[in-house]
């Protein structure tokens, strides 16, 4: 059935909807936390002792690409966002929301990131056109691409649907954290990052992802 707007379309009106209702609900409250740790982007998963935060379904809906998150200054002890950056504009959402990490940090306080690795999709064509990729995308989440050919598993890594605004190296994101005054970065693995937060579920996507730790 023809619509006004195609599906892709439709879903991102949705989802700015959802922020417009965040920012107008938040305002500029600050809320009183009762723990160090922040959960930014949790995507409907909540981690016990963590404040897990997203634009719904969270103990706080925010909106994270709007540049403001809801917090005093210097309260958070650990902040982890994994798989979200990407969803945000580098320039007009990414670096304000970095910038405003640093703000609600305490001195030391450690940031931890996780997001799509541009050197490792595109590895990953190289060698084998996607295969490994779409047998990893397939046993994670069940994803399903018809009867295209596993090239287009490149694509569904680097647009999600229209979903994402950018990809990351390391060095394109540790540039990227060093406009918010982040500078001490370092490129670790999932498996450094799970014994630090043995609470996180096992992700297992080290064949595409990037994780960084940020000491601020």
């Amino acid at each position: 059935m023809n619509t006004i707007f195609s599906k892709r379309t439709q879903k991102l009106i949705e989802f700015d909807l959802l922020r417009y209702s965040a920012r107008v609900n938040i305002g500029k409250k600050k809320f009183n936390v009762q723990t160090d740790r922040l959960h930014l982007g949790c995507q409907g998963k909540r981690i016990e002792d963590w404040l897990n935060v997203d634009v719904v379904s969270s103990d706080i809906n925010v909106d994270l690409g709007g540049g403001y998150l809801p917090f005093h200054d210097a309260v958070f002890k650990f902040i982890v966002c994994q798989q979200t950056i990407e969803h945000l504009d580098i320039n007009d959402e990414l670096i304000p929301l970095f910038k405003e990490m640093k703000r609600v940090c305490m001195p030391n306080a450690e940031i931890w990131l996780s997001c799509p690795d541009i050197s490792k999709i595109c590895n990953g064509y190289l060698a084998d056109k996607g295969e490994a990729l779409l047998k990893g995308k397939q046993q994670r989440y069940n994803y399903q691409q018809g009867n295209l050919p596993v090239q287009h598993v490149i694509n569904a890594h680097f647009y999600q649907e229209g979903e994402h605004q950018n990809l990351f190296d390391f060095e394109l994101l540790k540039w990227t954290l060093s406009q918010a005054q982040l500078v001490n970065v370092l490129q670790v693995t999932e498996e450094i990052f799970l014994e630090r937060f043995p609470g996180f579920p096992i992700a297992n996507d080290e064949d595409h992802s990037l994780y960084v730790k940020v000491v601020v």
